[in-house]
């Protein structure tokens, strides 16, 4: 199969002005495998190096690279050609250019006249858009700088405690709160057109009247947004005014900027996050800024975007293990929920950090220090393991709906883990967490699982076991007075799980203390809960269909104290524990020999 190639009129202009000799040399000197490797993490393969192609999703490498033949080849998406062709297609650059990077990196000298060759028209645009960008960024630069006019920002800066380093290193600039500073300064000291400043996102060109063009970006602190390789492709602005809409302004997409496959800081990360084989992500552009002012280096922010395909692809060419530090809020949890599928598809380990309500990261590290912040990354969990917490925190009850809730929230996000190994460790690991015992709901549970189910099924019985018992006992407590004083003896309503039949059995409790009738139409009369009310109603109407009255009370008892009894011998066991834990030796005897009784009490 023949390699791609740069187009042969292309390649005859060049010959005019570099030998052909010389385009040969470069090649021949150009280390494949190092230039790749910037791009792709490689490992060694026999004679080959292999990894993850760049050019399509993947999560088993298929693409190849020979330092022998000086070529890569992918083979499951047929791209393939030299270092020349690698660096167009992940630069956008044209042959030329690819040239001229490869010769300085080479340290191969190019004649003089080399810039006489056809250039695509596209290209041309493209970098006619960096130079603008880079224009603007020192133009931002210079305003930031002046003692004057950059006096607001540099003091709003200094009060979020970032100094001149951090802002040189990142080439901070500022727009002053004026109409046209930047455009008048581009049309003063260039012969840039006002359709390419509008292009650019620059200059916004009022809609229906293309006399009024104005500065995008007024009155805000400018962080220039870079590609993988620092080439400046777009901004995004922050107000400097406190309650200001919108706070942060970006720069629409255009020819260079596509915000769904950019990461804030990630030319500067990329050597870091290979190097510690991970990748930290956070929000905000103060966030990456603050933690790479305090060496930690492999953080690259989204910028309040969600996470995209495309940029998670990017980050798996580089790293292997993801680390999400969003923010704890309703929206940072969705963020990091869907953060966490995307990674997930494109073969990442996702693990989460939760910092304290109301911090970030910049306020964390700028309060606790990074050592505290490295502390928390050490110990980050894993994304599904820091879910089930978030669950059983939100939903502490142990009651057969709260279960079920749990497991349906749960379950959607296991089956999106492709390893029956992994998946199965995962259902343990939640039935442990959240102390579920019931062997009812386990086999139910394993069930749906098994099945590569997201929901456990309404019709189950894994919620009704417990809610039905208790329906049973509420039915027979209101069938008749003798039977209600009989069951209330044995049991204690204060146990129920359902708030309505507990209410129900409470009032019936009272009554027959107080040597009142249970009727129907007075129990009615005593309430205003419509829910009690349509209970009472329903069950009242529903025949008693028990063959054996006696036999059934005393299962329905028996079978309902034993569900407490564990659930007081789950609690002990615990305690026990902690007693153990905790060098009490006493206490922990105590509790045991209180677990022997509540075995003894089970009935069987």
């Amino acid at each position: 199969m023949g390699l791609p190639c740069p187009s042969k009129r292309s390649i005859d202009i060049l010959k005019n002005s570099i030998p052909e000799n010389i385009i040969d040399e470069i090649r021949d000197r150009t280390d494949i495998v190092a230039v790749i490797s910037e791009h792709v993490v490689l490992k060694q393969a026999g004679k080959n190096f292999k990894g993850l192609c760049p050019f399509h999703s993947e999560k088993t490498p298929s693409f190849s690279v020979s330092p022998e033949k000086r070529i890569y080849h992918c083979f499951g998406c047929g791209a393939g050609g030299n270092a020349y062709k690698f660096l167009m297609e992940t630069q956008s650059i044209s042959f030329p250019d690819a040239i001229k990077l490869l010769a300085e990196r080479t340290g191969i000298p190019l004649p003089r006249n080399t810039s006489g060759h056809a250039q695509d028209p596209q290209q041309k645009e493209r970098e006619a858009l960096r130079k603008l960008n880079e224009s603007a960024t020192r133009y931002f630069q210079s305003l930031l700088k002046n003692p004057e006019g950059g006096l607001s920002a540099r003091n709003y800066l200094s009060s979020r405690h970032f100094d001149s380093e951090i802002l040189d290193r990142y080439r901070i600039g500022w727009a002053a709160p004026t109409w046209r500073g930047l455009l008048n300064h581009v049309q003063q000291n260039s012969s840039v057109s006002v359709e390419r400043l509008v292009k650019s996102g620059l200059v916004i060109q009022k809609e229906g009247d293309g006399s009024t063009v104005y500065d995008r970006f007024r009155g805000r602190v400018l962080f220039p947004i870079k590609d993988l390789h620092g080439n400046i492709i777009g901004f995004g602005g922050r107000s400097i005014i406190e309650g200001e809409n919108p706070k942060y302004l970006n720069s629409p997409e255009t020819l260079l900027y596509q915000k769904s496959e950019t990461l804030f800081g990630i030319d500067q990360a990329k050597q870091a996050i290979r190097k510690e084989n991970e990748v930290i992500l956070v929000e905000g552009y103060f966030d990456q800024m603050r933690a790479v002012q305090h060496g930690i280096e492999h953080v690259v922010a989204t910028c309040g975007t969600a996470l995209t395909a495309k940029q998670a692809g990017m980050l798996r060419n580089h790293a292997e293990t993801a680390i999400l530090v969003f923010d704890s809020d309703p929206a940072g949890r969705a963020a990091t929920e869907k953060g966490f599928d995307i990674l997930l598809e494109y073969g990442l380990n996702v693990k989460v950090v939760v910092l304290p309500d109301g911090q970030d990261p910049d306020s964390f590290i700028q309060e606790q220090g990074a050592e505290n912040f490295l502390e928390k990354i050490r110990n980050a969990k894993p994304f599904i393991e820091s879910y089930i917490d978030a669950l059983i925190q939100e939903t502490p009850g142990k009651t057969p709906a709260d279960r079920v809730k749990m497991a349906n929230q749960i379950l959607p996000l296991l089956a999106k883990i492709k390893n029956n190994v992994e998946r199965t460790a995962w259902l343990e690991a939640f039935t442990s967490k959240t102390g579920i015992d019931d062997l009812t709901f386990l086999k139910e549970l394993k069930k749906t699982f098994a099945q590569n189910q997201t929901r456990l099924a309404e019709t189950d019985n894994v919620s009704a076991s417990l809610f039905n018992l208790e329906k049973h006992l509420v039915h027979l407590i209101l069938s008749d007075k003798e039977t209600a004083e009989a069951i209330l003896m044995e049991i204690n309503p204060e146990d129920f799980s359902d708030p309505t039949l507990k209410t129900i059995a409470q009032t019936c409790r009272q009554k027959i203390e107080a040597d009142e009738d249970l009727k129907l139409d007075q129990l009615l009369d005593q309430t205003d809960d419509p829910e009690v009310r349509n209970t009472l109603s329903r069950l009242g109407l529903e025949p008693v269909e028990f063959d054996t009255p006696e036999r059934t009370i005393k299962e329905c008892v028996g079978k309902f104290k034993n569900i407490h009894i564990k659930s007081k011998i789950k609690d002990l066991k615990l305690q026990r524990l902690q007693a153990a834990k905790a060098g009490q030796i006493e206490r922990s005897q105590e509790l045991q020999a209180q677990l022997h009784e509540m075995h003894l009490a089970l009935t069987h």
